[in-house]
C-alpha cells in the first residue's frame, strides 16, 4: 500500500482503482476489497466516496450489475460458439427449461380395488383400512396382499 503525504494526519492510501474495480465487479465486499489490497474497509469507503462522489455501496452495486452483464454475454457467446453446458445453463435459467416436470394437481382419481372371491370379509376391510388411512397405502396395500397370499399372520 503507498501512501501520499499530506500536511495533517496520516497520509492518504493511494488507491489501486483498476484492481478495486475488477474486485468489486467479481462481487467482492468493501470488506474484502479492503483486505485483500491492505486498506482498512474505512478508508476503501472514503476514498470511493471521494474520488466517485457516491456511497461505496452504489459504487459496489453499479460494479456487481457490470460483472453479471459481463458474465450474461460470456455465457451467450459460449452457447452461441456450440458450448452445449452453455446453452443448456441459458435456457434453463433464461428461458424456463428444467431437468424435471412438475405435475401439478388437486386431488387424484379415486382408486377402485378388485380383491380375490376367497378373501373374507374381515380381510377385506383391513385392507380397506389400511389403504384409506395411510398416504403410503399402496406400499402397506402391497404388504398386506402378499401376507394375504402367502398366508402370514399379521397383527393390525
Amino acid at each position: 500500500m503507498v501512501m501520499e503525504k499530506r500536511g495533517v494526519g496520516q497520509p492518504r492510501a493511494i488507491i489501486d482503482w483498476e484492481k478495486v474495480e475488477q474486485l468489486a465487479t467479481a462481487h467482492c465486499s468493501i470488506t474484502g476489497i479492503a483486505k485483500i489490497l491492505g486498506y482498512s474497509p474505512a478508508t476503501l469507503s472514503k476514498a470511493i466516496e471521494r474520488e466517485y462522489k457516491i456511497l461505496s455501496t452504489e459504487y459496489l452495486h453499479e460494479h456487481r450489475q457490470h460483472g453479471i452483464d459481463l458474465m450474461r454475454s460470456a455465457i451467450y457467446k459460449a452457447g452461441l460458439q456450440g458450448n452445449i453446458i452453455a446453452q443448456i445453463f441459458w435456457l434453463k435459467n433464461r428461458d424456463g427449461w428444467a431437468d424435471k416436470t412438475q405435475i401439478q394437481h388437486e386431488m387424484l382419481p379415486p382408486v377402485q380395488l378388485q380383491l380375490p372371491a376367497d378373501v373374507n370379509l374381515q380381510d377385506a376391510k383391513m385392507i380397506e383400512q389400511f389403504f384409506n388411512a395411510n398416504k403410503d397405502g399402496n406400499k402397506r396395500l402391497s404388504e398386506e396382499s402378499e401376507r394375504l397370499q402367502g398366508g402370514q399372520e399379521t397383527d393390525y
